[in-house]
């Protein structure tokens, strides 16, 4: 008899849900980063349980109405996750702090801290500059562990349809 699969937590940043509903491009490469969004939402996010919290219902309201609406409705069955613990706020500080997400960037800190606080295996992204980044992924995840949580792979839709084998998604 064949063990059951264990399903992966996967944190959906606001950009994977962008990505997955906005409207078609001209532009080649976001076209792309759509596809691979689509195809990652088909092949892998059945097999997984999907987690939000309101960082990402704030950041996804944003913009078109007709997209943001899309992207809420979208999101409507994922876990929701309280990212005003006070153990995300203080690892979002301590990101910031720490110099692994610029100080600025408050919304992002608290993504990766609330993908960790709360166990996340994956952080899914498309986010390269302040999450999926791996000149600074090494300075974020000692920051995490310092503080006590182990942190999740914070990885894109890309990289994870590429790697799937490893997470137990190949044929």
């Amino acid at each position: 008899m064949e063990e059951a699969k264990q399903r992966l937590k996967v944190y959906c940043e606001t950009t994977f849900w962008s990505y997955l509903n906005d409207g078609r491009t001209p532009l080649s490469h976001i076209a792309v980063k759509q596809a691979l969004t689509h195809q990652w939402g088909q092949d892998i996010a059945p097999a997984c349980d999907i987690y939000v919290s309101q960082y990402v219902e704030d950041e996804s309201s944003d913009g078109n109405a007709e997209f943001a609406d899309r992207r809420l409705a979208s999101m409507a069955d994922s876990t929701w996750l309280d990212g005003t613990l006070r153990e995300v706020l203080s690892l979002a500080d301590s990101l910031m702090r720490n110099h692994a997400v610029p100080e600025d960037e408050t919304t992002d800190a608290s993504h990766i801290a609330t993908a960790a606080v709360y166990g996340m295996d994956v952080l899914l992204t498309w986010n390269c500059r302040h999450m999926a980044n791996p000149v600074t992924l090494p300075k974020t995840a000692s920051i995490i562990r310092d503080a006590g949580y182990q942190c999740p792979i914070i990885i894109t839709p890309e990289e994870f349809l590429n790697r799937k084998e490893e997470f137990g998604y190949g044929n």
